[in-house]
């Protein structure tokens, strides 16, 4: 951990340089990004914190527009589009802080944000990392806040759109946490990598996500890592907005394979039935061959 000295009339204190670093991943969306910048900028004040962006060869001019008006950013330019997982590693394996928010260029967040999730994880027992209650851009709430650990059945309903048919159904929608009101407080399974305070000083090297996913999963892996090694996934209802699906196309070829395979990734890192593997893949492949 870094620190610097900080000289006050009684003498020199010696503090932590940061407490949060803020981790933010572009691919073309240069003006999600420069607003989703300006409200961590206003988040900010109070606390000791860096903000880096990583850039996936974008080559949408983000970059000088990101130094001209948020000078301090730390702007990382990757060679070539890496992948989600990939990109944030880079800035995590350089981030010197307690703390790590791994944050969309398309999340707005409120002014309070950054210190009440901080205030929160201070004191939350075993904490590993902390999501909050996102809500679209209309104003809808948005059940991937919080989400339990996947299995075969709940996978394969979400993949096959019965949980979005019946979202209130306990059969059809387990992929969610709803027993977890969405304004309540608790811990979960599974958290959104949209917006995921981590514990760095806990997890160390486990921080890294797996780069075995390109887009999508690295968030449900990352989770159950944190679960595994005995520490707490917390959902707080923080609001933020999401303008999910902004920074995406979701009828692209490439999406749909990272989004669906993400599935497959997973199941084969974690799941030792060979039948079970098996029955996932042919339904990713089935989903993604209908939508393409």
């Amino acid at each position: 951990m870094a620190y610097k000295a900080r000289r006050t009339i009684a003498g020199i204190i010696i503090t932590q340089v940061n407490t949060l670093s803020v981790i933010i991943v572009n691919y073309k969306v240069k003006d999600l990004l420069l607003q989703c910048l300006e409200c961590v900028d206003k988040a900010s004040q109070g606390i000791d914190m860096q903000v880096f962006v990583v850039d996936n060869a974008s080559g949408d001019g983000a970059e000088t527009a990101v130094k001209g008006k948020f000078p301090n950013v730390k702007y990382i330019q990757n060679k070539e589009n890496v992948g989600f997982a990939k990109a944030n590693n880079v800035a995590i394996r350089k981030a010197d802080s307690k703390y790590i928010l791994l944050l969309n260029p398309d999340v707005l967040i409120p002014e309070n944000c950054l210190k009440d999730v901080l205030d929160f994880a201070s004191k939350a027992e075993n904490f590993g990392a902390l999501g909050v209650r996102m809500i679209d851009g209309d104003g809808v709430y948005l059940p991937e806040s919080k989400r339990n650990k996947p299995n075969i059945w709940n996978s394969l309903c979400k993949i096959s759109g019965l949980t979005k048919a019946f979202p209130k159904s306990r059969l059809f929608a387990s992929y969610y946490n709803t027993e977890l009101k969405e304004n309540e407080q608790g811990s979960t399974d599974i958290l959104a990598g949209a917006f995921m305070l981590i514990n760095k000083e806990a997890l160390g090297d486990a921080a890294l996500l797996c780069e075995d996913y390109f887009m999508f999963g690295e968030d449900v892996d990352l989770s159950r890592t944190i679960l595994d090694r005995g520490l707490y996934n917390y959902y707080v209802p923080i609001t933020v907005i999401h303008l999910k699906g902004k920074s995406t196309n979701k009828r692209s070829k490439e999406y749909l394979n990272a989004f669906y395979g993400s599935m497959s990734i997973y199941y084969n890192r974690y799941h030792k039935s060979r039948i079970g593997r098996w029955i996932v893949r042919k339904a990713v492949n089935a989903i993604i061959w209908l939508k393409s």
